[in-house]
């Protein structure tokens, strides 16, 4: 992630866009890492995904 920021300066951008921009990638990374919780959470609930010794297994 510090990537955003120092991309930016390096850019000719000034230090609070590139704070902007770090915060827009990390408020992004963290929503889509709770739609990913949310859809797992929804798949387990509805029987869909199990859990078999080691493995997952997906049931059609």
């Amino acid at each position: 992630m510090p990537g955003a920021f120092v991309g930016m300066l390096l850019g000719g951008a000034s230090p609070i866009q590139a704070g902007i921009v770090q915060l827009y990638v990390l408020v992004a990374l963290l929503a889509v890492e709770s739609v990913a919780i949310l859809i797992v959470l929804e798949i387990i609930a509805r029987g869909l995904l199990t859990r078999t010794g080691a493995r997952l297994s997906f049931r059609a």
